[in-house]
């Protein structure tokens, strides 16, 4: 297992570098850099994907660069931590916790203090697809293996929050689906740069957005149903105790709030027909 003792700072002129060495070199770090300096500055995370030979064989891996991009955010990083180092002490934790997460091969930040400043994250690629991308491909997967997959699931982000985690934005499309044949799935949690591990007795009144964020998008092949199976394997229950039922109505309303928001969906239409899965729309909105 990685741990933190494994990485080494790299010296590279006005930037301070923690990797791996290897598959950090010379020559990617030359690529990376120059890549990191390409972005045009930008208020949300970019992506690239990165490939580069080691020892003959084509390696690929992740890039995310993270800008700052006002003075008061210059003000509030000197509070706070770098996002950047943020994501990869949060991925050592979540797989030290037991949990998967993209491994850091480097993680960087130019220095300095100024209003416009990059941060970046290389992880290795994660061999697996996207939840959303996932269901839209394994439909057709018979009823008792998905509803297990569903139970599964729920299980786990019930142990990733009674472990003290809550993830930044845990949308169907930041958790990634790992196949090790049709019964065996295991699920990884990506983009973990605003993931935070909280005391057991602080977590629980932070983990219902975790569900809200989870809940609000409509899946590919995923019921009404599957949702509230979802939620009976989450609570560990076999029938819902009335406490539960008014933690249900809850998760709906916020739900329809969400889906209001984000998609300008109608909330007041029946709960089946506002999750409903629609492949025009979802295409459009890019979910």
């Amino acid at each position: 297992m990685v741990a933190l003792s494994d990485y080494r700072e790299v010296e590279a002129g006005e930037w301070r570098i923690f990797a791996l060495n290897p598959p950090w070199d010379a020559k990617l770090q030359t690529e990376v850099l120059a890549l990191v300096r390409a972005q045009a500055v930008a208020r949300h995370p970019q992506t690239i994907e990165v490939s580069h030979e080691i020892d003959r064989e084509e390696r690929h891996f992740f890039l995310k660069v993270f800008h700052r991009t006002a003075l008061l955010a210059a003000v509030k990083d000197q509070l706070r931590r770098s996002r950047a180092f943020g994501s990869w002490r949060q991925g050592l934790a979540l797989v030290a916790a037991g949990f998967k997460a993209p491994l850091a091969i480097a993680i960087g930040m130019d220095s300095g203090w100024r209003v416009a400043r990059r941060e970046f994250v290389l992880t290795a690629q994660i061999a697996g697809a996207p939840l959303t991308a996932y269901l839209r491909r394994d439909g057709t997967a018979p009823l008792p293996s998905k509803r297990e997959h569903i139970r599964s699931l729920a299980r786990l982000i019930r142990r990733f929050h009674d472990a003290g985690f809550v993830h930044g934005d845990l949308v169907p499309t930041n958790i990634f689906v790992l196949e090790h044949g049709k019964a065996n799935l295991e699920f990884c949690f990506m983009d973990n740069d605003r993931t935070r591990r909280y005391p057991s007795w602080l977590s629980q009144s932070l983990w219902k957005r975790n569900l809200i964020q989870l809940n609000r998008m409509p899946l590919p092949g995923i019921s009404l149903q599957d949702r509230m199976n979802f939620l009976h394997a989450y609570l560990n229950v076999e029938r819902l105790s009335g406490a539960d039922r008014r933690f249900a109505r809850w998760l709906e309303a916020r739900t329809r709030q969400r889906r209001q928001e984000c998609d300008g969906a109608d909330p007041t239409v029946s709960f089946r027909r506002l999750m409903r899965w629609a492949p025009e729309i979802a295409e459009a909105k890019h979910v």
